[in-house]
């Protein structure tokens, strides 16, 4: 018994974009720019970190641009909040200045994009745009990684029946956990 697997097209959903500024000029102007410019994206807004880490948590973002300087929770920080909740979303930072020790603090937390004020428009555009179909690519791997995983579980389970090789699928299955393991960062060397 072989199974065939076709990949069905997808529809995709509109991509939602949160844009986090404490300055309310910058916010607006932001927001009504990529709205304009993106019309078939979201665009959701926030004043604050704090306010917008609990939307973060129930709202899958295909990006989140984030002034670096707020109030409560730095820019380097929330980009390592974001990624516990969401690791796959990416962070993009506007800083206030040029300053090498900051940029390399935030590529190393996790930060897709930095991006120093006052930023073209051209330049926010096109670093939304490419965070978008970066988290639009990662979804699909992901969702065709699960797919070709459940079709693989299938064929075992065929094999098992047909060459009465049982325990197959149990040694696929397990594989598959320790991989799992392996990449939440959970296992251990030993």
């Amino acid at each position: 018994i072989i199974h065939i697997f076709f990949m069905r097209p997808t529809t995709m959903q509109p991509s939602r974009v949160l844009i986090i500024e404490d300055e309310p000029i910058l916010l607006d102007t932001l927001s009504s720019t990529l709205r304009l410019k993106l019309p078939r994206t979201h665009i959701d807004t926030a004043d604050t970190v704090l306010a917008s880490l609990e939307r973060i948590r129930s709202m899958e973002y295909a990006a989140i641009l984030c002034d670096a300087h707020q109030r409560g929770l730095e820019g380097i920080g929330f980009v390592r909040a974001v990624h516990k909740i969401h690791p796959m979303c990416p962070v993009l930072l506007l800083v206030e200045k040029h300053h090498e020790d900051l940029f390399r603090q935030a590529m190393d937390a996790g930060a897709y994009d930095v991006l120093v004020k006052p930023v073209e428009e051209g330049t926010v555009l096109f670093a939304i745009r490419r965070a978008i179909e970066v988290s639009q690519l990662r979804w699909k791997v992901t969702r065709e990684e699960a797919q070709f995983v459940a079709s693989v579980g299938r064929i075992m389970k065929d094999l098992e029946v047909l060459y009465r090789a049982y325990g197959l699928q149990a040694h696929f299955e397990a594989f598959m956990a320790t991989e799992d393991l392996e990449k939440t960062g959970l296992s251990r060397e030993g």
